[in-house]
């Protein structure tokens, strides 16, 4: 099998992104990288080689571009949020769709619908918050009512429906880690069996700091295929980046700081910081965009400078605390620059509070949490600032999924042309 070289029709990266800066309160709004109606065509021109690949709930995209990285042709993306829909179609040539997935009776025509020719690949991260960590002996004594009484849990079945009525030769699901002991296990066991007959499936519990991205992110990954294949995984061995590592190159900025276009300040002092600006060309290259966090008051911003690096809010002066320490002992966390950051999380879009930055006294910007999920500079996300910050939490970050997505191809047996 022959995956072809995605490079030249498929790249998303071409368009420099120069937004027109938004008044404060106001959403960044993203052109789609296709314009309306050539989709079609561009499916069309895909050599018969091609691995055809729909990501399933695909958010901001974090999942599409690591698979697109390694080759595969992502020309759908599938999502209920329409701000996500806008961040995806602005970097990706690809089908966009607005469409709460649990409600598709058939996904057949919907597939017509979007004028895919077939669907070799599926790819997805259906929401996960009811199997939120509450510890395993937790899970246990739950006996299965974590999974029963939240409903976002049944997506990870409409995935499996999807996957049951195309019949892709090969799909993907990631998910938390702790679908794993829902039911004792039997949760996992009924998923799995409803992929329908035919499909080997494993699954595969990594650490993004193990694939190279800079961030303590533990995520489960099932994968299946129906091609005979024994399935491979990567080698979660390398080593990760600090958080100065990632964006110590950022131009300094205050807290409140919202203009969307910003200067370069010097050139790279990692190799992921050139990784991370890779595919910025001509005055591209000079900028970094959406390099923008939230405002804080005078008293937090003394509590910024006064914490050290990792100290939490059960830290804080008592003079100074404004909550509980008993009950918020995270309410304030300081990134520690010499190592990786702790999980990057939606929680982002709520104040950002555990997610310090080490040296100045803010919160971590969009475009810093991006690069701490491994999105490059040459990604671009739609809406408010907090609606950017739950995207880019929400993600699969990107270099992890490069690296599940060549553990696929080894599966397959795929080569590139």
């Amino acid at each position: 099998m022959v995956l072809n070289d995605p490079t030249t029709l498929h790249d998303w990266a071409a368009v420099p992104f120069k937004p027109l800066a938004p008044r404060p309160g106001r959403p960044v709004r993203l052109s789609p990288r296709l314009p309306q109606g050539a989709a079609a065509r561009y499916i069309a021109s895909l050599p018969k080689e091609a691995l055809i690949t729909v990501d399933l709930f695909a958010g901001a995209g974090g999942l599409s571009l690591g698979f697109h990285q390694a080759g595969f042709h992502v020309v759908a993306g599938l999502d209920i949020d329409p701000w996500a829909c806008e961040t995806y179609a602005a970097n990706f040539l690809a089908v966009v769709d607005s469409v709460d997935l649990a409600t598709v009776h058939s996904p057949r025509l919907l597939i017509e619908k979007l004028g895919l020719p077939r669907v070799d690949v599926i790819i997805g991260g259906p929401p996960c918050q009811g199997f939120a960590r509450v510890g395993r002996g937790k899970l246990r004594s739950l006996r299965g009512a974590v999974a029963d009484a939240d409903e976002r849990n049944n997506l990870v079945f409409t995935f499996a429906r999807f996957v049951r009525l195309l019949r892709p030769l090969a799909f993907v699901m990631e998910n938390v880690p702790d679908l794993q002991w829902a039911q004792e296990g039997r949760y996992l066991e009924q998923l799995i069996e409803s992929f329908g007959p035919g499909y080997e499936v494993d699954f595969y519990v990594v650490d993004a700091s193990s694939l190279g991205v800079p961030q303590r992110r533990r995520r489960l990954f099932l994968q299946g295929n129906r091609v005979g294949s024994r399935i491979l995984w990567p080698m979660d061995s390398m080593s990760a980046p600090s958080v100065n590592d990632a964006i110590g190159d950022l131009p300094p900025i205050p807290a409140g700081a919202s203009e969307e276009v910003l200067p370069y300040e010097g050139p790279c002092k990692s190799e992921y910081q050139k990784l991370m600006r890779e595919g910025l060309e001509g005055e591209a290259a000079g900028i970094v965009t959406a390099h923008v966090t939230r405002p804080h008051g005078e008293q937090d911003q003394h509590i910024f400078r006064m914490l050290k690096e990792g100290q939490r809010y059960i830290d804080v002066p008592e003079p100074l605390r404004r909550y509980r320490s008993d009950i918020f002992k995270d309410k304030y966390r300081k990134l520690i620059g010499a190592e990786p950051a702790w999980t990057i999380t939606a929680h982002l879009s709520k104040d950002g509070y555990r997610y310090i930055h080490p040296e100045q006294p803010r919160t971590l910007s969009v475009r810093e949490a991006a690069r701490l999920q491994s999105f490059p500079d040459r990604y671009q996300f739609a809406g408010f600032r907090s609606t950017r910050f739950r995207h880019i939490g929400n993600a699969v970050p990107p270099l992890m999924a490069y690296h599940i997505a060549m553990s696929l191809r080894r599966t397959l047996g795929v080569s590139m042309a």
